[in-house]
């Protein structure tokens, strides 16, 4: 039984037999494609090398689960939540997390540009070196957030709050920000990206 068999297998019986949670187990190098994951909940699970391609993952949950050098081409994980969950190595360009929770996650060494983050909550979670470029970070609200070399080169950050978040390890070039760049107010960044938000209000530093 190859690896799509095997995890759907384990979907159906969760959904059968233990009320939509697939609790212990690993998957590896599996290619999952079109499956219907809404409100699933994934306990313990860990995953290698899988690749998941068109799959809905809305409003599923992740609990003390592991993503390692995973792929989620066109997925949708829109009001998921996310607890003690690393995602390291993955591949997760264009996906759909609207409304998602992530708290006390280690994320890192990730792709997700042009993700949809619209509206998310972070909390206690850390992001290194994940490439967030062009994603859309609008009305995201972060709390006690550690970034260390996230990528966020043209992501839009209208409306998110960053108080309190360290931004300067970061890349932020092309940023959307309202006018006046409310959404920096208690943000730390670098003399560098002073500069950058400089050039976004249009002003001229020499």
């Amino acid at each position: 039984m190859d690896g799509e068999d095997l995890f759907s297998a384990a979907v159906r019986r969760a959904r059968e037999d233990d009320g939509d949670c697939l609790s212990g187990g690993s998957f590896a190098d599996g290619v999952v494609k079109d499956l219907d994951l809404t409100e699933m909940e994934f306990k313990e699970v860990c995953f290698a090398g899988c690749r998941f391609e068109g799959c809905d993952f809305s409003r599923a949950a992740f609990l003390d689960c592991s993503f390692e050098a995973c792929g989620f081409s066109l997925c949708r994980f829109a009001g998921s939540y996310w607890k003690h969950t690393v995602l390291s190595g993955c591949k997760g360009d264009g996906g759909d997390f609207r409304s998602a929770r992530v708290k006390e996650c280690r994320w890192e060494e990730s792709l997700l540009r042009y993700a949809n983050f619209h509206d998310t909550v972070w909390e206690g979670a850390a992001l290194k070196q994940c490439d967030l470029g062009d994603c859309s970070l609008a009305g995201a609200r972060l709390k006690r957030v550690w970034l260390d070399r996230v990528d966020l080169t043209g992501a839009e950050l209208f409306r998110a709050s960053l108080a309190g978040i360290d931004l300067s390890r970061c890349t932020i070039d092309g940023i959307v920000l309202s006018q006046g760049c409310a959404e920096l107010k208690g943000a730390r960044i670098s003399g560098d990206q002073a500069a950058v938000v400089a050039r976004i209000l249009g002003i001229t530093v020499v």
